[in-house]
C-alpha cells in the first residue's frame, strides 16, 4: 500500500480534525508506518476484540472505531470547556496512532505490551525528523501521553487526565467483543465528516445539540417546543448551565 492509499484509508479519520498541520503531522506517520499496521488483526488470538476488527485489515478497522468514538467522546468536553477544540484535535491524533506500533516493529508477529511506549518513541521520532516546523513540542508531549496512558489500568502509566481516560474508553468500547460493526466499516465508507465545533453561545447564534430541538436556534425551538424550553429554563440541576441561561435571557426577552 502506497502513502497516498494509506491516507485516503482514514480520510473520514483525517476530517475529525480541524487543524491543519496535525493533519499533516498524522498523514506523516501514517506514511512511515510500518506495512504490518495495515494489514494484520487488531488481536492475534482473536480474544479481545469484535470480529469488524479481526482478519486482514483488522488493526486498521479497529482504530477507525477507536477515532470514532474518541470524537464522540470529545464533543461534550468541547462544550462544557472541559477541552478546547485543538486538545480534542490532538486526541484524535493519538486515536489514530495509538496502536501503530502494536506489534513493536513488526518482526514478533503478534501483540506487544509495550507497544503505547514503542508507538510513543515513534510519534517523537517522526516530529524530531519531519514535525518540528508543524507541531510545538508541547503538542506532541500531549499526544504521546495519552498514547501511552491508552492501556487503562491493565499497564502503567495509567490514564488519570480528561483526556487521557477519553481515548482509554473510546479504546476499551471498541474492543468488546459485544460490538457487532459500525455502519461506516460495515459499509466501507471513508467519506469525510464535518469536525466538530463548539457552538456559538448566544441567544441569537445557539443551536441545540441534543434532545428534540437539536439542529434548531432558540427562537426556532421556542416556536416549536414552547414547553420544552420552558422546562429546560425551570429544571433544577440541568446538566448544562450555559445553555440554561440563554434559555432563560430569551424567555425573559419575550
Amino acid at each position: 500500500m502506497n502513502s497516498v492509499e494509506r491516507i485516503e484509508l482514514f480520510q473520514r479519520e483525517l476530517s475529525y480534525i480541524s487543524d491543519n498541520k496535525l493533519k499533516e503531522f498524522v498523514k506523516i506517520l501514517l506514511t512511515h508506518a510500518d506495512d504490518y499496521f495495515f494489514e494484520v488483526p487488531a488481536s492475534s488470538s482473536g480474544k479481545y476484540h469484535p470480529k469488524f476488527a479481526l482478519g486482514n485489515g483488522g488493526l486498521v478497522r479497529h482504530t477507525k472505531a477507536v477515532a470514532y468514538f474518541t470524537n464522540e467522546l470529545i464533543r461534550p468536553s468541547i462544550e462544557f470547556d472541559k477541552i478546547t477544540r485543538y486538545e480534542g484535535d490532538c486526541l484524535i491524533v493519538a486515536a489514530i496512532v495509538h496502536d501503530i506500533k502494536k506489534q513493536g516493529d513488526g518482526l514478533e508477529g503478534h501483540t506487544v505490551k509495550e507497544h503505547p511506549k514503542l508507538a510513543s518513541d515513534y510519534i517523537w521520532k517522526m516530529w524530531e525528523k519531519y514535525g518540528e516546523d508543524l507541531l510545538e513540542e508541547e503538542a506532541v508531549g500531549y499526544i504521546t501521553e495519552v498514547v501511552e496512558s491508552h492501556m487503562g489500568p491493565w499497564q502503567k502509566p495509567c490514564p488519570e487526565t480528561r483526556p487521557e481516560l477519553i481515548v482509554f474508553y473510546a479504546d476499551y468500547i471498541a474492543s468488546r467483543k459485544e460490538i457487532a460493526g459500525l455502519s461506516f466499516i460495515d459499509n466501507n465508507d471513508n467519506s469525510e465528516v464535518e469536525a466538530y465545533e463548539r457552538p456559538e453561545y448566544t441567544v441569537e447564534k445557539y443551536k441545540f445539540d441534543f434532545g428534540k430541538t437539536k439542529g434548531l436556534t432558540i427562537k426556532e425551538a421556542y416556536d416549536r417546543e414552547p414547553g420544552y424550553i420552558r422546562w429546560i429554563a425551570n429544571k433544577e440541576g440541568f446538566g448544562n448551565v450555559e445553555v440554561q441561561n440563554l434559555v432563560k435571557e430569551f424567555l425573559n426577552q419575550l
